[in-house]
């Protein structure tokens, strides 16, 4: 009976022993590993009711446009120098997200810069002056334009009897974009006559110009490009 007891007690202090001394579980344990480099969007799974991805977001810088004025060139005329580029910019995220598929929290793990690469344009300013046989006669003029022609009267909404500069608005005045013609330019317009540029718009931008008449509904004027040429 006592060897019995004994082979029992043996039998028993060996099982215990055994799962006591058994190697721990790894708290945490990750696949892939956490050294190991991933592909994009490749989820890393965990023992937890977590996941992360690797989320990457990209933004464009746009170039811009820088003009160099040439002197011996004539003005009007330009050249492209450099073509430029748009830079972009890299963002990679390490986002871990909740059991729910919910974003849980967000980390920048990665952040590279390209930069743009400037356009550049050779812009001549060397004034040439010409001469233009016209209906009344000869006109002499620096600069030739391809414009879009409308045309308005001091009646039309949002118009008034005075331009932006005090001349009174009607037949001989024409609003224009400012950064484009100078107001109080000297302009002849085929078609229209002499002009001085002494109004504005809120949609005259660019090479859009709009004839002033007395009366815009008699006036017989079609909006169309044009050629206009720039007297001083």
């Amino acid at each position: 009976m006592e060897r019995y007891l004994g082979a029992l007690l043996i039998i028993a202090l060996t099982v215990f022993a055994k799962t006591f001394w058994q190697t721990p579980a790894v708290l945490g344990e990750t696949s892939p590993s956490l050294t190991q480099t991933l592909p994009m969007n490749q989820p890393i799974t965990t023992h937890s009711s977590f996941t992360e991805k690797l989320h990457e977001e990209t933004e464009i810088i746009l170039k811009k446009v820088i003009f160099e004025d040439d002197p011996q060139t004539e003005a009007g005329e330009e050249k492209i120098l450099e073509e430029g580029e748009d830079g972009k910019k890299t963002k990679i995220f390490k986002v871990t997200y909740s059991k729910d598929g919910k974003e849980f929290e967000r980390k920048l793990v990665s952040l590279e810069t390209i930069p743009a690469k400037d356009k550049k344009i050779l812009r001549g300013t060397k004034i040439i002056w010409k001469t233009l046989q016209v209906q009344d006669g000869e006109i002499k003029y620096w600069k030739k334009m391809r414009v879009y022609a409308t045309h308005y009267d001091s009646r039309c909404k949002g118009c008034d009897e005075w331009t932006a500069i005090g001349m009174k608005a009607g037949k001989g005045v024409i609003a224009v974009d400012p950064k484009v013609i100078k107001m109080r330019s000297k302009v002849y317009i085929p078609g229209y006559g002499m002009a001085i540029a002494g109004d504005t718009g809120g949609a005259i931008k660019g090479n859009i110009i709009d004839l002033g008449f007395e009366d815009a509904r008699t006036a017989g004027w079609r909006a169309r490009f044009i050629d206009i040429y720039l007297m001083d």
